[in-house]
């Protein structure tokens, strides 16, 4: 009788850590925030960064067919790089569904020295036929280029 007045209770707490930690888990999709991680903090101009981005809303998100990322630099605040105009359909060119993780590679143009961060503009629960029309804006962790 002991044994099962045992096995009871473990069962009880591990469902108990189980709801838990799926309550977390859509708690975490509910409050609306992307990742953006680097694979480095150091970049020479021209190299290849490695990107990962994970989308905790609770919703899909879309990045610009034209510009699915901004380059920034840190001067006294963070500058924009100039970028010329889209020629074509800026439409949502990349979707990710909620609670999805991609990784991406870029190579970097030839930039200046110093510390940088990627812009990410986002749609939220946009179309992907749909014209790009950025809802927030998220950053990535900052790195250097030397």
């Amino acid at each position: 009788m002991k044994k099962y007045l045992i096995l009871f209770f473990v069962i009880l707490l591990v469902v108990i850590l189980l709801i838990g930690w799926m309550g977390w888990k859509g708690y975490q999709l509910q409050k609306g925030e992307i990742s953006i991680v680097t694979d480095k903090t150091e970049y020479e101009s021209g190299g290849i960064l490695k990107v990962k981005i994970k989308n905790n809303f609770s919703k899909q998100i879309c990045f610009s067919s034209c510009y699915p990322y901004l380059l920034e630099n840190k001067n006294e605040n963070w500058e924009s790089y100039k970028y010329a105009e889209c020629q074509k359909f800026d439409g949502n060119g990349h979707c990710m569904k909620a609670g999805e993780l991609k990784a991406f590679e870029l190579t970097l143009p030839q930039i200046s020295d110093g510390s940088h961060r990627l812009a990410i503009p986002i749609c939220i629960g946009c179309k992907s036929e749909d014209t790009f029309k950025e809802t927030t804006r998220f950053y990535s962790n900052e790195f250097t280029i030397k």
